[in-house]
């Protein structure tokens, strides 16, 4: 718009008394207002387009600044924003780098896991198997293959101690019964043996009781090795929903 028009209707309002209004364009200089001056007279068809203008002029400034504060404000906002999507730009171009060489990331990690004292030999053996199939001409392959040997000979060897353990515990086991049989144990293997059994397996290992009476079992005669007196005595065993709860000593009879 013209400058000097517009000086020139700010004047014209001025002499008409308008000037405080100016700075109201939403109070009293309004198109009403204007329209009310126009049909007193007061102005020229060009002059009172002319002053439309500058109302409008007004208002598109307004509109302007208050989108101006609400950018200012919303600023911070915005900043973050773009510091989070740099952000996440750069932790994709490190993603993509590392799917460049995905042999190199894969080979790390499954050093990572060899040297972790507190990882499983299963885990481990997984991650070796799969490095060797996948990556069959990389430069790491020997390396992954003694891996994958020093695995397996471990668990080959935890797998033949178990068995070792295994053996001798059944072999332990039946000497134990061989020895409850014979009536050769004192009271407390009779207790560490008994704990737990249900009375059909008692009954399968050393025969009916000699009699018994609500939850407890009398097997009299010599069974037990009494280190105290050095004799022979016989078992009172106690149950609990059918299974050994106590083994005592016979009460003496008087």
């Amino acid at each position: 718009m013209n400058r000097l028009w517009i000086l020139t209707v700010s004047f014209a309002a001025a002499s008409l008394g308008l000037v405080p209004m100016l700075g109201h364009a939403d109070g009293n200089l309004s198109p009403e207002r204007l329209d009310t001056l126009d049909q007193r007279g007061y102005f020229t068809p060009a002059f009172k387009a002319a002053v439309h203008d500058l109302v409008d002029t007004q208002h598109e400034l307004q509109d302007v600044t208050a989108e101006k504060d609400k950018l200012t404000k919303n600023l911070p906002d915005l900043q973050r924003q773009a510091a989070e999507a740099q952000a996440q730009a750069v932790a994709l171009r490190g993603e993509l780098i590392k799917y460049d060489h995905p042999e190199e990331n894969d080979f790390e990690a499954l050093q990572n896991r060899m040297n972790d004292p507190a990882a499983k030999l299963q885990d481990q053996i997984i991650l070796a198997q799969a490095y060797v199939w996948t990556y069959p001409a990389s430069p790491h392959e020997a390396e992954a293959q003694r891996f994958l040997q020093q695995i397996q000979k471990k668990l080959a060897d935890q797998a033949e101690a178990e068995t070792e353990t295994e053996a001798a515990r059944i072999a332990a086991h039946a000497r134990l019964v061989q020895r409850a049989q014979a009536r050769d144990l004192s009271l407390s293997e009779w207790r560490d043996f008994l704990q737990g059994m249900s009375q059909d397996d008692l009954v399968k290992l050393i025969g009916r009781p000699t009699s018994q009476s609500g939850d407890y079992w009398i097997y009299s005669g010599e069974w037990a090795n009494n280190p105290t007196t050095h004799k022979k005595v016989g078992l009172q065993i106690n149950f609990e929903a059918g299974r050994v709860l106590t083994v005592v000593e016979t009460p003496s009879t008087p």
